[in-house]
């Protein structure tokens, strides 16, 4: 991680140690390279090492202020223009470290909070102009559907049946790992205990902040499947592991999102300002319950702070670690949900 950001550094050089001749360095970009914020790499290790000492890097004079493996930060020492550290290894099949998201979890439900640092864009999201508002309309509508996933009681379900955790999330604008997380959108998966198979639709969010009509669903953990498109008007069902579907889910003619139980209790989410920000402005749930949700949700990035505000209620506010997303703190802890009647 460097001390201050610097986009036109000469290119950094790792240099692996001589005693690990099975080492050896990603070359793939998306695994290797450097933005303003951070110099990256991957390095391929033996698995019946414990550690690889004296790994160096030639960081071309930039100041380094941390050393990050996974979402470890670990002892380093600079010197001569290098930094140097040793490497601990454990192994796994997939690298976290360019994966900055925050975990939130409750029972039956998870949010993935990704945060959008302008110096770290990549993929599709490396150039023109950044898409903000589509961010802050993914971050109010992840809290916003929390609010209605609450007042169906269905995390409630999903936990007590084990039918694995529903999942929201928004989209990353880095490509960390060649995830080209493009264009703009949002997530609500049924994911699955066993993880593959669990539907997963891509809610497209356009530069006003609303959802745009079509929606697109993949198949987690079978990526030979091929997409689903759902056209204007239809009902997307989420289908548990036992073959029955527990919610469904709509696209509104005015670009809001409608969650119900099957012909039963609903939420409707739509912005809860008119204005060219959408749900940028923030989310209102009016559910079939008569309670009324008004959630408005922000991420300060410089200080690591995701602040959430839902009616009257205290404002909730969660902590992380700005290099790694890591959660450090969660405040107030949350009550059950109380929610203003409809008059």
């Amino acid at each position: 991680m460097k001390s201050a950001p610097r986009d036109r550094a000469p290119a950094f050089r790792v240099d692996l140690p001589a005693d690990c001749a099975d080492c050896s360095l990603v070359s793939d970009p998306a695994f290797h390279g450097e933005n303003a914020r951070e110099m990256y790499f991957h390095v391929r290790v033996p698995t019946d090492r414990a550690i690889v000492k004296n790994i160096r890097v030639d960081v071309a004079g930039v100041p380094i202020r941390a050393v990050i493996v996974e979402k470890n930060r670990i002892p380093f020492s600079t010197a001569s223009g290098f930094v140097t550290f040793d490497l601990p290894v454990v192994p796994r099949a997939r690298s976290s470290t360019v994966e900055v998201q925050t975990s939130l979890e409750w029972p039956g439900m998870a949010l993935r909070i990704e945060h959008a640092f302008k110096d770290r864009r990549g993929g599709k999201y490396a150039s023109g102009e950044f898409p903000a508002v589509q961010r802050a309309a993914a971050l109010n509508l992840e809290f916003g559907l929390r609010e209605a996933i609450r007042d169906l009681k269905l995390a409630d379900e999903v936990e007590a049946r084990g039918l694995g955790k529903m999942h929201l999330m928004g989209f990353d604008t880095n490509n960390p790992l060649s995830h080209e997380d493009y264009p703009p959108h949002i997530h609500l998966i049924l994911r699955w205990p066993h993880f593959a198979g669990s539907q997963a639709p891509h809610f497209y969010i356009n530069g006003k902040g609303r959802l745009l009509p079509d929606v697109i669903v993949t198949i987690d953990g079978m990526p030979h499947m091929a997409t689903t498109h759902i056209g204007k008007g239809v009902w997307l069902p989420a289908i548990d592991y036992l073959g029955e579907d527990l919610y469904e889910t709509l696209v509104t003619d005015d670009g809001g999102l409608t969650l119900r139980r099957p012909g039963a209790a609903s939420c409707t989410l739509r912005p809860i300002e008119a204005g060219d920000r959408g749900f940028g402005s923030g989310a209102r749930a009016d559910c079939s319950s008569g309670a009324v949700y008004r959630i408005q949700a922000s991420d300060d990035i410089e200080r690591g702070e995701i602040r959430v505000g839902v009616n009257s209620q205290p404002v909730e506010v969660y902590r992380y670690d700005v290099d790694t997303a890591t959660l450090l703190s969660a405040e107030p802890a949350r009550p059950k949900p109380s929610a203003a009647r409809k008059p």
